[in-house]
């Protein structure tokens, strides 16, 4: 036997998906474990969710350790940043240049804002700036253009200000020079003058965090990746001591934000790859499920990860998950590749409060300290998660699976003293907030689509986390979505786990183009070789064999005259003059879609900004096919007691409502709504008017438009 164990950290709990596989044929098992989260030190919860598996597998952490690969969707980055607790960086700058991150973009500081804040122009503000202008210096410098040396590195003074910043207590040195994307030489040796100085600083460099044309994207990009790379550097060498006691011995891969692995040592040296990794893993998840069965009835998925703390959007179009060429931290945007997940302070830990005569719910969160007060930690903020007991929709005795025991009365108690200056007693302030938080999701989910250029009414809706059977179907009848799909039932609880562990491994290389068209075909054939060698070199590092490296080709373009730049696939092969006019043909169609039919303007000609490769290579050789039911039927006691629960949007009596075992259902069960569906890690709310049922694969698929 050998087990596969993705592992997932979120702000509330830390899941683990243990799949031990066989060589005799038998089908793989697969088992969830499930820690608290434990900040500061993540490597605790990470190690108690594998313990949880390994137990749950009836074997010993040791055991299992020992002929495992473990998968890691790391999120300390992410935290990072998001409670401000990231190194103090000093920036290394071209002299004249260093007020680029203050000076900002205008435009791009606001693109993933809510519309009321971009409205109220009179009330925006810029950020705090991520490097205060006393830890920035000027280096004498200048690389032109197109690459040649205009003015050498003046070493001497570049010293001096290295030292400066060494002095003002800097753990970490960020350097971006001026066209360092053509020519990175004086970059390299800055990087050597800081190791000669401080050998113990972390330092970023632009040319190899962001090799791209556009000096504030690429600047921003190589501050965030210092502001997390101390802090990554310590939790890795934590949990790989950890592991190590606990008998793994194998290369710990981490996912990244491009949509796939990289191992612990890559991920060191460029930590802002990890940034939003772990719900980048569920999107994966959920592409290779609706590709492999087309599950709800297509391959468009909307997929909503519904943790503790937050809500993770993602899009799934035609089987591929959609992509976008720049990330963002708060107003900055910066430029690295990624999967476009975003995402919302929502989720079953979102805090109920009133702010004057107003109910609001989120974006804080209770956290995995003190969490819930029904949980009985020390919460006294009202939840989600306390609404949902309130109304019946979970059994406090059966909360994962009976690991834990909801306390009904003190959530009710604690919701009835936020309602009361509204009037409202606690059932009455849990049916309110629920719907609330139904709404705030959907509108997040509604904004992401559009953004992208879709309409919600062709995708089904994936929902999984923790939350994703609860409060998916009500988001997908607000969206005017499809259907709605709990992936493989209980194995959603830890879906995101699931897809790193199924994940590939992925390197990226990408280099700076300025290409006016018409576009010359040599310049691009001598480029992609390049950027293939550099893809297969670091992924034999990594341990893949070379002859396993499948490449995939990217270009980014633009009209001349318009901003917007869009990254399409690019053909394999040498390109002459007809691949040419097949690329754009094929960047033409891409922007209508995003922007509308005939927001183009091909008479000012295109640009090429950008060539990408992607490396892949299979890891676990995991497939979604392997999990599939076979045909099980489902038990004739699989009915539970009825209970009483209250639907939001109804009269606000308790209605009794039909519940199941999810583990005792097979392939072909039926039932129509109100129903509860309740899985050891998952419950699955069917509301009025639905129609639930468990497809082959295992999921749960509620059919939103089934007569009442």
């Amino acid at each position: 036997m050998r087990y596969i164990v993705g592992v997932d950290i979120g702000g509330t709990f830390t899941d683990c998906v243990a799949i031990r596989t066989s060589v005799d044929g038998l089908l793989p098992m697969v088992k969830i474990g499930k820690s608290s989260s434990t900040p500061p030190d993540f490597q605790t919860g990470f190690i108690a969710a594998l313990r949880t598996a390994a137990e749950v597998h009836g074997v010993g952490l040791d055991e299992m350790l020992a002929d495992a690969q473990v998968y890691h969707g790391c999120t300390v980055g992410t935290n990072a940043l998001v409670e401000h607790k990231t190194a103090r960086v000093g920036l290394l700058a071209t002299r004249g240049h260093t007020d680029t991150v203050f000076i900002m973009k205008a435009g791009n500081r606001l693109k993933y804002l809510p519309a009321n804040y971009i409205a109220h122009v009179a009330k925006q503000t810029k950020p705090e700036p991520l490097v205060p202008k006393s830890l920035c210096e000027g280096i004498d410098e200048r690389v032109a253009f197109d690459g040649a040396v205009f003015a050498p590195l003046n070493e001497d003074t570049a010293r001096a200000s290295i030292r400066r910043l060494v002095d003002q207590g800097v753990e970490a040195i960020a350097i971006s020079l001026l066209w360092s994307s053509v020519n990175d030489a004086h970059e390299k040796r800055l990087r050597e003058l800081v190791l000669e100085i401080a050998p113990h600083l972390f330092v970023s460099i632009s040319s190899e965090v962001s090799p791209r044309v556009g000096e504030y994207e690429r600047t921003i990009a190589t501050i965030v990746n210092a502001l997390i790379g101390p802090p990554m550097r310590l939790y890795l060498e934590a949990l790989e001591i950890d592991l190590r006691t606990n008998g793994y011995t194998k290369s710990l891969q981490i996912m990244s934000c491009t949509g796939g692995l990289i191992d612990a040592d890559y991920a060191r040296e460029v930590p802002v790859l990890t940034v939003g990794s772990g719900p980048v893993a569920g999107l994966i998840g959920a592409a290779s499920l609706a590709k492999a069965a087309e599950v709800g009835g297509g391959r468009n998925v909307i997929t909503a990860d519904v943790g503790g703390t937050t809500l993770d959007i993602g899009t799934v179009y035609d089987g591929t998950p959609v992509r976008r060429p720049t990330a963002s931290y708060g107003q900055y945007e910066y430029f690295v590749p990624t999967l476009d997940v975003r995402s919302v302070g929502a989720g079953g830990g979102s805090i109920v409060r009133t702010e004057g005569s107003v109910l609001k719910v989120g974006p804080h969160s209770a956290g995995a300290r003190p969490g819930p007060v029904c949980f009985g930690r020390g919460g006294t903020e009202p939840t989600v998660t306390d609404a949902a007991v309130v109304l019946g929709f979970f059994d406090p005795t059966y909360f994962f699976g009976g690991k834990i025991t909801l306390d009904t009365a003190a959530a009710e108690a604690a919701l009835a003293r936020v309602g009361a200056t509204l009037g409202l007693d606690g059932k009455q302030t849990a049916a309110a907030a629920l719907q609330i938080i139904d709404s705030q999701m959907a509108d997040a989910i509604w904004l992401t689509l559009t953004q992208q250029g879709h309409d919600p009414r062709e995708f089904s809706l994936y929902g999984f986390g923790g939350g994703g059977g609860l409060h998916g179907a009500a988001i997908a009848r607000e969206l005017g979505a499809r259907s709605v799909v709990v992936p493989m039932s209980n194995l959603a609880a830890g879906w995101s786990a699931f897809g790193i562990s199924a994940s590939e491994a992925l390197v990226t290389e990408q280099t700076a183009m300025s290409l006016s068209s018409p576009f010359d075909p040599d310049e691009i054939n001598r480029r992609w070789p390049v950027l293939e060698a550099r893809v297969a070199e670091k992924l034999v590092k990594q341990g893949v064999p070379a002859d396993a490296v499948e490449f995939h080709r990217f270009a980014e373009m633009r009209y001349q005259l318009q901003i917007n730049q869009v990254a399409v696939p690019a053909e394999g092969g040498v390109y002459d003059a007809a691949a040419v006019e097949r690329l754009v043909a094929t960047f033409e169609t891409e922007y209508e879609r995003l922007y509308g039919k005939g927001s183009g303007f091909a008479g000012v000609g295109f640009g090429l900004t950008s060539l990408q490769v992607h490396g892949t290579a299979k890891l676990s050789g995991l497939r979604v096919g392997d999990l599939v039911q076979q045909g099980a039927d489902a038990a004739s006691d699989a009915a539970k007691k009825p209970r009483d629960v209250i639907w939001y949007g109804r009269d606000g009596a308790s209605e009794t409502t039909s519940v199941y075992d999810g583990v005792r259902l097979g392939v072909g069960f039926k039932t129509p709504g109100p129903a509860i569906i309740e899985f050891p890690d998952t419950t699955v709310v069917v509301p009025h008017g639905c129609t639930a049922g468990i497809d082959p694969t295992g999921s749960v698929v509620i059919d939103l438009h089934a007569a009442a």
